[in-house]
């Protein structure tokens, strides 16, 4: 069985959204997807890995918890798969699991790129590819994991718009079989590329001839397949064909309850072509429905969020009993000494010297144990804490387009329908407000301590001015400070002078690295 990712990110632009596939290429049945929407299967690893654990065998739980990471993310519980590998990449790299070790870096590279930390995904992925060739060449792994490391840096480079890239690597994944299967996957990303690249004939050609093997072993890719046909007939300016090709895409996702995280992109794109055909009304009941879908899968109140801020104190939890355990070991280690040196004096200078080197030798090796699991733990909180912050601004970002589509669209609405414009931007008044309290509510959690430490600092800072920092504090730019907070530019100008002011700096300090220090 081989899998796939299929990665496309940044929500809200054209022909981009945040998917996520792990796929079966081969023409067995069940396939991957189905595999991991089978809660009862998922009971079976983890019932598998308990016993594993019980039994201290290693490999198994390696193994186990590598499933249950692939499981984790086809769910969508991106934070729980994260935590699951990091835990079993300790193992395998002191063990040298080299298999599983393609099967991490892997993983981890398909998870760094959900959270846009392109230098760490692509990392890890080259990685896992350099590693699956050795191996193949020993005769070690087999044709597929290969072929997936393939596939999973070809979808790095076509979210990134790299087409020609990412087609040079859809070509090895079919030349590491040696042209022999049919690979509906590969054609369907194919399809893709061509479709962006200009080439609407073989575009079209890919993408349906994909379309008949999918159907024909009702893979779940189909979802991702109906999707890019309805791009294709966008650009062939087919739009009612569009229409029916997202809509059933939609239906398909809906009818099988996985990868959910596709759905506010196909109401984006639904929405899109109701403005072309004019139907203003049905547009903005499906931007609607596409932020609460967003918001449902990826806002502060879901539960995929909330564990992501809890990662934190877990981390921290766990460093904090490393470092009980390494006092410990050295208090252990002071108490041996002791027992060695009353040894060392019945038996003479020559046992002193054997029993002194195995001692040292051993309980050195078990702090280099112990500080590197230590090490991990800070690395791995540290990244989740970038992640969060990155999602922060990611978030505002994508709170500051919607904001203008949603303008965009009153602005027409006005000069067709004054009635239903006056009841709309009531609604849209109340849902900034709500957007801004969201926005600040994720922002606490993230900065714990920033409005303390300022207000400490300077405690005549108004409520509004406070805000502002918040947002300098993130690297905001003078417009996008006025798309969240509803001002004019010369507002946030005016606001940032009498903020400079009020903390005291002169012309030549900067209130961006002042702000960003605190």
């Amino acid at each position: 069985m081989f899998s796939f990712v299929f990665l496309n990110k940044n929500y809200g632009q054209k022909n981009d959204s945040l998917l996520k596939y792990e796929l079966d290429i081969s023409d067995k049945k069940p396939t991957y997807a189905e595999i991991y929407s089978d809660s009862k299967s998922y009971k079976e690893f983890s019932d598998s890995y308990n016993l594993a654990v019980k039994n201290k065998d290693t490999l198994s739980i390696v193994s186990f918890r590598i499933k249950l990471s692939n499981f984790d993310r086809f769910r969508g519980n991106y934070d729980m798969a994260f935590d699951k590998l990091w835990e079993a990449l300790v193992i395998a790299e002191e063990k040298k699991m080299q298999p599983q070790l393609v099967l991490i870096y892997r993983g981890l590279g398909i998870l760094y790129d959900l959270y846009n930390k392109d230098k760490l995904a692509l990392e890890n992925l080259e990685k896992s590819l350099s590693l699956g060739k050795r191996l193949l060449l020993a005769k070690e792994i087999k044709k597929n994991e290969v072929a997936s490391c393939y596939f999973n840096i070809a979808g790095f480079w076509r979210v990134r718009k790299e087409y020609k890239k990412a087609l040079v690597y859809l070509d090895s994944c079919v030349s590491v079989h040696k042209k022999s299967k049919i690979l509906p996957y590969v054609m369907t990303d194919r399809g893709y590329c061509y479709l962006q690249l200009g080439n609407l004939g073989e575009a079209e050609k890919l993408l349906f001839g994909a379309k008949h093997h999918l159907e024909k072993i009702e893979a779940t890719y189909l979802v991702t397949n109906l999707s890019f046909i309805g791009d294709l007939k966008k650009e062939q300016y087919k739009y009612n064909e569009s229409l029916k090709y997202y809509n059933e895409s939609l239906e398909l996702l809906e009818k099988r309850g996985l990868h959910l995280e596709l759905k506010p992109d196909l109401l984006q794109k639904i929405a899109e072509i109701h403005i072309i055909n004019g139907d203003l009304l049905k547009a903005v009941n499906h931007m609607k429905a596409s932020k609460i879908s967003y918001e449902k899968l990826f806002g502060t109140t879901s539960k995929q969020n909330q564990r992501l801020f809890e990662i934190k104190n877990k981390y921290l939890t766990e460093i904090t009993e490393s470092n009980k355990l390494i006092d410990l070991q050295k208090a252990v280690i002071v108490e041996n000494n002791k027992k060695v040196f009353r040894i060392l004096i019945i038996f003479g200078f020559v046992i002193i010297g054997v029993i002194a080197l195995y001692l040292f030798y051993y309980q050195r090796n078990r702090i280099k144990k112990l500080s590197l699991i230590s090490s991990l733990d800070k690395e791995k909180n540290k990244a989740v804490l970038r992640i969060k912050s990155k999602e922060l601004t990611a978030h505002a970002l994508q709170m500051i387009e919607k904001e203008e589509a949603i303008h965009a669209l009153l602005l027409i609405v006005k000069n067709s329908d004054l009635a239903s414009f006056k009841s709309l931007e009531h609604k849209y008044a109340k849902g900034s407000d709500k957007s801004w309290e969201e926005f600040n509510k994720r922002f606490t959690e993230v900065n714990v301590n920033f409005y303390e430490s300022l207000c400490k600092i300077h405690p005549d800072l108004s409520a509004t001015e406070l805000k502002h920092c918040a947002l300098i504090k993130l690297n905001f730019n003078s417009h996008e400070m006025s798309k969240v907070l509803n001002i004019s530019v010369q507002s946030v100008h005016t606001s940032r002078y009498r903020i400079r002011k009020k903390i005291g700096l002169n012309k030549i300090e900067s209130l961006q690295t002042y702000i960003g220090s605190i």
